[in-house]
């Protein structure tokens, strides 16, 4: 994803943990969290980025590519939360009658759980060290390790961070549609490029353009928004995910198959042109975005709140 996009999910998890029903037991978790990070989220834009500008670890954390093996074995595929859409499109895909292959230098996963435990060791020696201690990490720290996760998160929610097929290459079909969701994202919300921040709404999230709200009743970043909002919110990984490691690894394998339904077998960075990459197989572009940003929000919302 480019970088309004990782800020802009930053917040839209955020924003759907302020909005759903957390339970009686852990809400006052949800509502410190809510509160910690809008004190802090100028730094998101900046900080959602630093694996890109900063760490620039793209062609081996940000990635977990699955190659198709048609030896007559089946794939092992975790399980997703049942009201994922990933899980949706993937739980009928014919590539699960196939095993598969994993790059051996991708580690998107193991990125993911480091990230996570490093947050939690963190506040642990924060809240254990007195206050003024030269040794305890200060909250733009964290939070600057916290905005770097949901990064990687929403990266293995990008199709073909996952697909061992090369759509960078060619048409940069992959760069294309990264580009989408950008520019969709820096259309209809308002930017303080110079300060490298959102505008923000009352709530303290990404302020809407007001002379395009009627326009963006059409746009499927409202659609996100609609989707999330008749979803019920649930901590939990899925079955079987005991771990960040476990449901990321979930995610890399649906994004996976997300990516074939999108564009079968069959095609590669060398037949997929700028006018039919939209439109090639059991899924097109608008259900693709829909899904790939719906999911990604709940994923950092889930982690996120895990975490804290």
């Amino acid at each position: 994803m480019k970088q309004y996009s990782h800020a802009w999910i930053a917040f839209m998890a955020i924003k759907r943990l302020e909005e759903t029903a957390v339970s009686n037991t852990y809400k006052s978790y949800a509502e410190s969290l809510i509160k910690w990070f809008k004190d802090y989220k100028d730094g998101v834009i900046q900080g959602a980025w630093y694996p890109d500008m900063i760490i620039k670890d793209m062609a081996t954390s940000h990635v977990l590519k699955f190659t198709p093996i048609k030896d007559g074995s089946k794939g092992y595929f975790r399980k997703l939360p049942s009201k994922y859409l990933f899980y949706e499109y993937g739980k009928n895909s014919d590539l699960k009658n196939y095993s598969y292959s994993v790059d051996k230098d991708n580690n998107l996963t193991d990125r993911c759980e480091s990230i996570a435990q490093s947050v939690i060791d963190n506040l642990k020696m924060q809240t254990s060290e007195e206050k003024g201690s030269p040794i305890a990490p200060n909250n733009n720290h964290i939070a600057t390790i916290l905005f770097m996760l949901s990064h990687y998160i929403a990266d293995a929610h990008v199709p073909f961070h996952c697909d061992s097929r090369q759509f960078s290459e060619g048409k940069n079909i992959h760069g294309k549609l990264e580009g989408v969701w950008d520019d969709e994202i820096k259309k209809y919300f308002l930017l303080d490029k110079a300060n490298e921040r959102f505008l923000y709404n009352p709530q303290g999230y990404s302020l809407l353009n007001k002379e395009k709200e009627s326009q963006y009743k059409n746009s499927f970043l409202k659609k996100v928004e609609d989707n999330l909002r008749k979803r019920k919110f649930s901590a939990t990984f899925g079955m079987g995910n005991n771990n960040v490691w476990d449901f990321m690894s979930a995610i890399c394998q649906h994004s996976y198959l997300l990516s074939y339904s999108f564009i079968p077998q069959g095609y590669d960075h060398t037949n997929v042109t700028t006018s039919n990459w939209k439109k090639l197989g059991a899924i097109g572009l608008e259900d693709l975005n829909i899904a790939v940003l719906c999911d990604a929000i709940d994923s950092i919302a889930k982690v996120y709140f895990r975490i804290w």
